[in-house]
């Protein structure tokens, strides 16, 4: 029983000093990340809400390697690369997103504009805004203009729609 009082006081001392010690430490370490891949697509909405871009991408980064096939996400990852103009890398993005879900019409309107942003394969963006007009919805306005750039041809102005 002497044993046991000695050992007791000096685990809760090793236990106090640890605890102490962590406490001045400026770095913690997360094993496990403890956001779904849904929750990092909204944060990433969040930050590209608030002008911050390259946060945004993070997240929807982060997003798609906890889910490789969430759509929402590659969209906005998509929409990143569109907004700073890299519509090859857009349309890339885009085409997964329909690859990953077919009826995904925020997606196939993206990729029309992406493609009409870069002059080429006008077929196919006017095919895909007029599957997304057909879809209706509530971004039917949003697909209707689409489909009218891209039977005019004329992609100035136009940006990816969130």
């Amino acid at each position: 029983m002497t044993r046991l009082r000695l050992i007791r006081p000096f685990r809760i001392a090793l236990t106090l000093a640890t605890a102490a010690g962590m406490t001045a430490c400026s770095h913690l370490v997360v094993l496990h990340d403890p956001l779904t891949a849904g929750e990092h697509n909204d944060l990433g909405v969040a930050y590209e809400s608030s002008g911050q871009l390259e946060l945004a991408a993070k997240e929807y980064r982060k997003a798609l390697r906890l889910d490789p096939h969430q759509a929402r996400a590659r969209v906005n990852l998509g929409n990143i690369e569109a907004a700073a103009g890299n519509w090859a890398s857009a349309e890339k993005c885009y085409r997964r997103a329909l690859s990953d879900s077919t009826t995904d019409y925020d997606a196939m309107n993206n990729l029309a504009v992406a493609l009409l942003k870069q002059g080429r394969k006008l077929d196919e963006a006017r095919a895909l805004a007029e599957r997304a007009v057909a879809a209706g919805g509530e971004r039917d306005s949003v697909y209707r203009a689409t489909l009218a750039e891209v039977k005019a041809g004329t992609p100035s102005g136009m940006e990816a729609r969130r």
